[in-house]
């Protein structure tokens, strides 16, 4: 207990606390004369309470209120208070083809009206569709030692992945040129100006789907895996005309950026500059997020379904 009772007053002068805490708060009023006085005022409350009375209404309350009302001036003579009375009539322009007879000018009206209502309506589902479908997933790359190992291991491998010839029933790729081509013509990015002595030794489609595709450099310094996914990285710049290139690892190293709706992961145990060639070979720019851009996304995704064999 506190140096005063506080909020314990008004349960002890309603009898609510049990008997050892009702003698211990009695014990403590009986040396605390601030607590005595609050214990007599709450007790002094309830019984003014108990006290009290319903208050009766005067017995002629209700001949007064009569007289009040009859007392008041009536509101016909008032033209503050009357209300208006319209006196005129005008035929709604929705009834004069019916009035005059002319029934299959207001069938054609109303025929024109809802077909422009669904036209229009339509468009605007087909533009919120194909806006929803055009948002690209967003790709994180695994910043991990170990997944940069995993994807340098796959260079020259054609067990777990499918080469573009087979996979995708375009003409092989073994020279840089087709390569190149294959990539350009499937909304891929391809290397502009590869570093001195590398090129592109062979070229994967990741998976059933053409959503992922691995590029296979080799050259002087080592082979460098190229991986690239239909995506956006996470907090991709949508102003920036050209992207930044993002640090995964450095043993080996493993960098990542944004091509436009494509996300770029190379990686490569070369040398510095060699990295740095082979990044500046593709081209790099920020992912756009715009209301037409998204739309034509959607729209790709939708006669890419229609025409998938």
């Amino acid at each position: 207990m506190s140096a005063h009772l506080g909020s314990w007053i008004s349960p002890l002068a309603d009898g609510q606390l049990d008997p050892a805490a009702t003698e211990a708060a009695l014990a403590h009023v009986a040396v605390c004369p601030r607590c005595a006085r609050e214990l007599e005022e709450a007790r002094a409350a309830r019984a003014a309470l108990l006290r009290a009375r319903d208050v009766a209404p005067a017995p002629d309350l209700a001949d007064r209120l009569l007289a009040l009302s009859a007392s008041i001036p009536p509101a016909d003579d008032d033209p503050l208070r009357r209300p208006g009375r319209f006196t005129g009539w005008e035929t709604p322009d929705a009834w004069r083809p019916t009035l005059t007879g002319d029934l299959e000018e207001r069938r054609r009206g109303a025929l024109a009206r809802r077909l422009v209502a669904a036209g229009a309506g339509g468009v605007g589902v087909l533009g919120l569709t194909l806006f929803a479908l055009g948002q690209a997933p967003v790709v994180t790359p695994d910043a991990s030692r170990t997944a940069a190992l995993a994807l340098l291991s796959h260079a020259g491998d054609d067990g777990s992945t499918a080469w573009v010839g087979e996979a995708a029933g375009a003409p092989g790729v073994s020279a840089a040129e087709d390569a190149e081509a294959w990539l350009s013509e499937h909304g891929w990015v391809a290397p502009a100006d590869l570093p001195e002595g590398y090129g592109i030794a062979a070229v994967r489609v990741v998976g059933d789907e053409p959503g992922a595709v691995e590029l296979d450099l080799e050259g002087p310094e080592g082979t460098v895996v190229v991986r690239e996914q239909v995506g956006r990285l996470p907090g991709a710049s949508t102003a920036a005309e050209a992207a930044d290139v993002e640090v995964l690892s450095r043993d080996p190293w493993h960098v990542a950026w944004q091509a436009g709706d494509v996300t770029v992961d190379v990686v490569g145990d070369v040398p510095d500059d060699v990295l740095a060639d082979v990044v500046a070979a593709f081209p790099g720019r920020g992912y756009d997020a715009g209301v037409l851009p998204r739309i034509s996304r959607g729209w790709a995704t939708v006669t890419g379904a229609i025409w998938r064999p």
